[in-house]
């Protein structure tokens, strides 16, 4: 057992807070995929703005993947994490991955469409939060891991 202390429930449920949102969210996309709400609130930006099958296919892989692969291993390493099992920590950090490594591709996506807002709203949380909680999450339960 590992010693379960605040920073490891901070990390823990801000996870399943984040992903759970994240994929509610996306769940609406799965269900209503070309729904204006999800092109609005889900996705972002317009399938004017691209070619439209590739806006839709690039926004449906996240869709799919988001709430059916990776919050369930988000949510089963926070659980781990709060339970004090080493598992749990090695499942949130690998959970850790999607959050800073999907942000690059939505970084690249938003500015080349032009989709990138200069608002505080877009650079904290539409973007930002996501790699920023990555990079603390998996930067912590690694430390966690080699203590």
């Amino acid at each position: 057992m590992m010693e379960v202390t605040a920073a490891t429930w901070i990390v823990g449920v801000l996870g399943i807070v984040l992903v759970t949102l994240l994929s509610g969210l996306q769940l609406v996309a799965v269900i209503r995929p070309r729904g204006q709400w999800t092109i609005d609130n889900v996705y972002g930006g317009t399938p004017e703005a691209t070619d439209p099958t590739a806006y839709f296919a690039f926004n449906q892989g996240s869709a799919w993947a988001d709430p059916f692969l990776w919050a369930p291993l988000q949510i089963a390493g926070s659980i781990g994490m709060v339970l004090g099992e080493r598992w749990g920590f090695l499942l949130a950090l690998m959970a850790s991955v999607p959050f800073w490594y999907t942000a690059v591709f939505f970084y690249i996506w938003d500015r080349d469409l032009g989709f990138r807002e200069n608002t505080l709203n877009y650079w904290v949380i539409i973007w930002g939060i996501w790699p920023a909680f990555g990079i603390v999450e998996g930067v912590y339960c690694f430390l966690r891991l080699v203590e």
